[in-house]
């Protein structure tokens, strides 16, 4: 009975070191250097006008791109590394702080009096109505593969107003605010392949004592970045995670602003 029971002792002593055991956790976040980018590309939005009133739900926004092909795939070994979108370059939209829907087409005729008598121009609809008030779009080019460019002028802000000029004050763009890019659920992200983190900043730098970005993947903080460039996440396996990024200041407070603290749900097969 005695060595019964010393068995039964170390069966419960190793059940418990076992459970005590921590899970093996292979995540990393490791910065990659961005891709190369023509000075020459320049985004702007059109219509609506900045602080325009519309009485038309839903908005239809106008914008013109230089020096950047739509449609086409991004030639670079990144298309190689992770997954891409069969929809080819482009454009990121985000309304207020929403998760992005891409733009590719239609463009605009130029000969069309209603264009912007450019061929480069495009005008979309926004897939969804919006609530009275005020509304923020942000634009930016992305390569096919999700990053987003980050020359100076390829990003573009704006506001407008639905129905009434009804305020809503995080919805900010003239302090630092960041702009959640990638992982997204526009792309077929893969376990067999590195999971792009992309985001881009506006009125602020980061550094190991000013503005940094914190990331946390399904509750765990996972790192703290201090240089904006993209970052490759490895060892996320099939399944749904939450990853959150958050702009913090050299308190490591969260800066204040809709934008600055955002969380996105993404699948992985």
């Amino acid at each position: 009975m005695n060595l019964v029971f010393a068995a039964a002792i170390l069966a419960m002593s190793f059940g418990a070191n076992k459970a005590a055991m921590p899970e093996k956790d292979d995540l990393r976040i490791m910065p990659v250097v961005k891709t190369p980018e023509s000075s020459t590309v320049v985004l702007k939005i059109a219509i609506p006008a900045e602080g325009t009133v519309l009485r038309s739900n839903p908005v239809w926004i106008q914008f013109r791109i230089d020096g950047y092909a739509l449609g086409t795939n991004s030639q670079f070994a990144r298309a190689d590394e992770i997954v891409g979108t069969d929809m080819g370059q482009t454009i990121h939209v985000v309304i207020d702080n929403e998760p992005y829907f891409p733009v590719n087409e239609p463009a605009i005729d130029p000969f069309n009096e209603e264009g912007f008598y450019y061929d480069t121009s495009y005008k979309f609809e926004i897939p969804y109505r919006l609530s009275e008030g005020l509304h923020v779009v942000r634009m930016f080019p992305a390569r096919s593969f999700g990053e987003a460019l980050k020359g100076e002028n390829t990003f573009f802000a704006t506001y407008f107003y639905v129905g009434s000029q009804k305020k809503n004050p995080g919805l900010n763009i003239n302090g630092p605010y960041l702009t959640y890019n990638e992982p997204s659920d526009q792309l077929p992200l893969s376990a067999g392949k590195p999971v792009l983190l992309d985001f881009y900043l506006t009125n602020c730098e980061l550094s190991s004592d000013g503005y940094k970005v914190k990331v946390t993947i399904d509750g765990k903080n996972r790192r703290t970045l201090t240089s904006w460039q993209p970052y490759y996440i490895y060892g996320l396996g099939r399944g749904r995670h939450k990853v959150r990024l958050q702009l913090i200041d050299q308190d490591d407070a969260v800066v204040p602003g809709d934008f600055n603290d955002v969380q996105r749900t993404i699948i992985i097969r």
